[in-house]
Formats: structure tokens, C-alpha cells, sequence
């Protein structure tokens, strides 16, 4: 309970930054000079995904191997073991020799299918085929993948995921939210090569340094208006 209420209040310490990272991210794609043939590629990508989703099918044994897997990735990144993997049609579970929330939380701002797309498309790209329309293809289906992540991750938040629980549900999302605005930011520097990471992550520091700034103010106004009053 008591790590629960620390994390919460670690959360809400963090709206800054989820609010800076937020302002950074529009900032760079709205400032973008896109190819637009590029950019209704994607966009149809994520369309096809999103009708599949609500007129055909659900892919959620899809979703759940890949939910697994990530948490199996990252407790071998923390230097942890897995002890079992099991995944079903409807659910799934990684038993391991520890956890922390990067472990817990992970699946839910890595889109994994996004990610692996990046080596089979630079493989392809290599053997010199088709170099054109693997560039189309791999934009299209990154809308698909992304779409799937998004709506995904969404429906399994809504459940309120043991993963979440462990947490807490304020740092949870907030984590979320800010990893997905930066692995997304990371996915979309080689495909759209306006977009530099480097400055994302200066604009998002430099953004949440103004948002904490700008609420210590406003706090310390606060507190002291009562004494003004007073006076």
C-alpha cells in the first residue's frame, strides 16, 4: 500500500513532464513539412487497422504474444530470468525472477510489431529489390502496427491490468503516456527525416522545466495569498 501511495505521488510529480513531453511532440509533427503521398500511406495503414478492428476481428492472441514478449525483453534488459511464458487466446502470463515497473509497464508504450518491422524492412531493403515499394509498404503497415498498439493498450487499460494495479493507476498512465510519446517520436525520426530526436527530447526537458516552473509559481502564489489577505 504504501509503495502504491508513493507511486501516485510520484505520478502526479510527473504531470509536468507528461504535459512538456505532450506540447514537444505536437510541436515537432505539427512543424513537419511531410510528404503528403508518405503521410496518407500511414494514414491509411492506421484506417485499415482500425476498420479490421471493429467490423472483423479482435486480434487479441496477437496482441497478448507480443504483450508477453516485451515483458520477457525487458526483464532480460533489468538482468532478470524468466521462469515460465505462457500465452492463450485470451490472456497471458511471464513468471520472473524479479520485476519493477519498467518490466510491468513496458508492454503497454513498446509496440513491439512497430519495432521488429525496422530490421525486416532494412533486410528487404538490402537484397536491392523493390526499394520503392518496400518504402511504401513499410509506412502502411506501420500505421497498421501503431493502430494496433494504441487501441490495443487502450482496451487492456481499460481492464485495469494486474500490471497497472501493482503500479498504480496515476503513474501508471502517466509512464505510459510519456513512453508512447517517445518510442512513437523514435519510430517516426527515420521515416520522416524532418524530425530530429535530439531536439525532441531538448523541446520535452525544456517544456517540462517551464510547466514545473510555472506551477511552483502558481503554488507559491497560492500559499501566500491567504497572508496577503490577512495583511
Amino acid at each position: 500500500m504504501l509503495t502504491k501511495i508513493l507511486k501516485t505521488l510520484i505520478g502526479i510529480l510527473l504531470i509536468p513532464v507528461a504535459v512538456g513531453t505532450a506540447q514537444a511532440f505536437c510541436a515537432n509533427v505539427s512543424s513537419m513539412s511531410v510528404d503528403r503521398g508518405v503521410l496518407h500511406v500511414f494514414e491509411r495503414g492506421v484506417l485499415v487497422y482500425v476498420l479490421f478492428h471493429v467490423l472483423v476481428l479482435r486480434p487479441v492472441y496477437i496482441y497478448v504474444i507480443g504483450h508477453e514478449f516485451v515483458h520477457v525483453l525487458a526483464t532480460w534488459l533489468c538482468g532478470g530470468k524468466v521462469v515460465s511464458f505462457n500465452v492463450s487466446p485470451s490472456s497471458g502470463n511471464v513468471l520472473t525472477s524479479k520485476t519493477n515497473f519498467f518490466i510491468e509497464l513496458s508492454p503497454y508504450f513498446v509496440p513491439i510489431y512497430t519495432i521488429l518491422l525496422g530490421p525486416v524492412f532494412l533486410l528487404l531493403e538490402a537484397v536491392g529489390k523493390g526499394a520503392a515499394f518496400m518504402s511504401t509498404a513499410f509506412v502502411f503497415l506501420m500505421g497498421v502496427t501503431l493502430a494496433f498498439h494504441f487501441v490495443m493498450t487502450a482496451e487492456a487499460l481499460k481492464l485495469r491490468q494486474s500490471d497497472v494495479r501493482k503500479s498504480g493507476l496515476v503513474f501508471s498512465l502517466i509512464i505510459v503516456f510519456v513512453g508512447n510519446l517517445v518510442i512513437v517520436m523514435l519510430v517516426f525520426c527515420p521515416v520522416f527525416k524532418q524530425l530530429s530526436f535530439v531536439d525532441f527530447i531538448k523541446s520535452s526537458v525544456s517544456n517540462s522545466g517551464e510547466v514545473y516552473r510555472v506551477t511552483f509559481e502558481k503554488i507559491l502564489k497560492f500559499l501566500d495569498s491567504p497572508r496577503t489577505l490577512i495583511g
